[in-house]
């Protein structure tokens, strides 16, 4: 069988199941139950959340700042089972992030690890690694099927409207990856109104750039394009601490140039909103050799297209959403000195039914259907790899008084080639308990569920080495915690502890290559906080503060008697602090945002690491208006203490440097 004409044929069908799903949505016609006003607790939630599900049913109209991330429900974050945290376009604003990476790194309570300045950038939750979190774009899983993670710095800020992170157990909603929990994308959707919004920056070591974002609407029809170009040279100096004896020198082939082009269209009316979007990245860099300060040839290329479509009905029994997404990647690989040319791709087609309905006075339920097949062509991959899978889901709210339950359930079947079919079978149980009746804002929240992970394509087919009869990751996860908010501050604790089994590690064997086998085991636990405070000091001084720390101790219990049972887990902190600060003065604005990394343990016996490091940014914005045109010149220093620092081994970050960034806005 043609295992691309399968590809396509899956694309098709994918289409016409989005179309058909909203045709039957006209013709059912259940009786609808409306809940009760008294049962929707209408509770403030503790983050700046700027996405709401606008396709509001009746009993969504007295849940304000919701986020559907923790529970497939519009739920509060307050009043949801896991720890929530929103970051929107204020975030990003007072942080500077050029990238998801950024804004992450210096926000969230998870650790980014940076493979140098221009190299990749994955995350860590709860001390898992980089495939174990499922990232989401408008609810659409985008991870690569060959190397099962996302490089987190080819997304850039400008097209993020906000990014929420959902903390613990996610494979019983969103299937494979939700080990350490989930990251969900929310792209700029078009609007009602006009706007004209484009900007010019520029920095040391090469960084120049600008972007532009437009946006209009005719009748019920809006539309929205955006679109950045990136360019720095990296040329930094730094310590080389391998010649002898250590010397400062230049960094060499660090360049990067991003391209990203962005459009959505949006269109319907409350009862049948629907929107389709598209989204085109291509970045080019170089490779440099870790740590030397000889010039190195390595070069990569990676190139992204994404289309999806999202399309709610809603109906007398309640609402339909259905959605599609196509992906293709492309990132090629050239080493010149040792012949080496090598282009990788893999092409994504999914679709997702949903559907929404009230059960009884106390119940609001979510069950749905998804599909996908992937497929992946490499140089060194067995043939061409590729996936079927079909999933099947079901979440939902119970309101009992002040306590709220949050049941989910997930079963998954994966069809590779030529090997066993694997299923998954994922539960899910929160809690959320207000305990003094007359303290609506201070709630006790508690999280247990199943989670795993399926192979990549390289695990499975890489050649040489591959095993096809991997097995998938499985773990437990739980969580508890308590929430508490005020008007002018919050402050929310977690614990949490995790068991992971059968995790694949790439172990050498006796032909001198490597191969993947399930036999790793990792136990992880740990403490999370966070809290936040906004203060109006005068009419025109403001103060806005936040903290947040994670204590995250994450251990190899895998062969017992070794010099590695035990061992702390490799480049994931023990411990992590970030704090930020933003004085407003009228139109003006100081943001200070610091962050504190432990050391990292990089031998798997946990003798050797790297040290612990600050890291301090500082920016201050001047905003102005004329008539219409709104104006903001921001002058942003980064690493302000000169800190000398690698997250990675061997891959030096930049020393003290400066930005500056013009914005106008229509």
């Amino acid at each position: 069988m043609d295992v691309r004409s399968t590809f396509w044929e899956t694309v098709y069908r994918a289409t016409v199941a989005l179309l058909v799903s909203s045709l039957t949505a006209c013709a059912w016609s259940l009786p609808l139950r409306a809940q009760s006003a008294a049962n929707a607790q209408p509770v403030a939630s503790a983050e700046r959340t700027s996405s709401r599900d606008t396709s509001d049913i009746q009993w969504e109209l007295s849940l304000p700042n919701v986020t559907v991330t923790a529970t497939r429900l519009p739920t509060p974050a307050l009043t949801s089972p896991a720890r929530i945290s929103v970051f929107d376009s204020t975030s990003i604003a007072q942080t500077g992030a050029s990238s998801v990476s950024d804004l992450l790194e210096d926000r969230a309570g998870l650790h980014v690890r940076r493979y140098g300045e221009t190299g990749i950038a994955t995350m860590s939750l709860r001390g898992t690694g980089s495939a174990q979190t499922v990232v989401l774009l408008d609810g659409h899983a985008i991870a690569d099927p060959q190397l099962g993670q996302l490089d987190l710095s080819l997304l850039p800020s400008t097209l993020i409207r906000s990014v929420e992170v959902m903390h613990g157990p996610a494979s019983a909603l969103y299937g494979s990856s939700g080990m350490g929990g989930a990251i969900h994308l929310q792209t700029v959707r078009p609007t009602e109104e006009s706007i004209a919004r484009a900007s010019t920056f520029a920095g040391a070591y090469g960084e120049r750039g600008g972007s532009l974002l437009t946006g209009t609407h005719a009748g019920s029809v809006s539309v929205v394009a955006a679109g950045e170009i990136r360019h720095s040279t990296n040329n930094f100096p730094y310590l080389d601490q391998a010649s002898f004896p250590p010397q400062t020198v230049q960094r060499q082939n660090a360049d990067r140039t991003r391209y990203t082009g962005y459009a959505a269209v949006r269109g319907g009316d409350d009862k049948h909103p629907w929107q389709t979007a598209a989204w085109f990245t291509h970045a080019e860099r170089g490779l440099p050799r870790p740590g030397a300060a000889v010039e190195g040839d390595e070069r990569q290329w990676d190139t992204q297209f994404r289309f999806w479509a999202r399309d709610k009905q809603q109906a007398s029994w309640g609402q339909l959403e259905s959605s599609m997404l196509v992906q293709h990647t492309q990132l090629r690989y050239r080493n010149p000195s040792q012949n080496v040319d090598d282009t990788g791709r893999t092409w994504t087609a999914n679709f997702d039914v949903e559907g929404r309905v009230p059960i009884g006075s106390r119940w609001l339920a979510t069950s749905g259907i998804n599909g996908d097949v992937s497929l992946a062509r490499h140089p060194n991959l067995q043939d061409d790899a590729h996936q079927w899978h079909a999933g099947a889901f079901t979440s939902a709210i119970g309101t009992f008084g002040r306590l709220r339950l949050f049941p989910a359930i997930r079963i998954d079947l994966y069809v590779p080639p030529a090997a066993r079919t694997r299923t998954a079978m994922s539960p899910r149980m929160g809690a959320n308990f207000q305990p003094i009746s007359t303290w609506e804002s201070l709630r006790l929240k508690a999280h247990v569920g199943s989670t795993f992970r399926m192979p990549t394509f390289n695990d499975r087919f890489w050649q040489p080495g591959g095993n096809p009869d991997l097995q998938p990751e499985r773990g437990w996860s739980a969580d508890a915690g308590v929430h508490w908010q005020q008007p002018a501050w919050h402050a929310e604790a977690t614990v949490f502890h995790n068991w992971r089994h059968d995790q694949i590690i790439w172990s050498p064997v006796r032909s001198g290559s490597w191969s993947p086998e399930n036999e790793q085991r990792v136990i992880a636990r740990g403490v999370e906080f966070s809290s936040g405070t906004r203060l109006s000091l005068t009419e025109r001084w403001t103060v806005d503060t936040g903290l947040t720390y994670t204590y995250t101790d994450a251990r190899n219990r895998s062969q017992p008697g070794t010099a590695s049972y035990n061992a702390p887990l490799r480049y994931l902190p023990r411990e992590q602090a970030k704090w930020h600060g933003t004085l407003t003065y009228g139109p003006v604005a100081l943001d200070l945002n610091a962050r504190y990394t432990g050391r990292r343990y990089i031998s798997s016996t946990g003798s050797r690491y790297l040290d612990a490091y600050i890291v301090t940014d500082a920016q201050i914005r001047v905003t102005h208006t004329f008539d219409s045109l709104r104006a903001q010149l921001s002058l942003r220093a980064d690493n302000l203490t000169g800190a000398d620092y690698r997250t990675v081994g061997n891959r030096p970050m930049p020393p003290r440097h400066l930005h500056v960034r013009l914005m106008v806005e229509l």
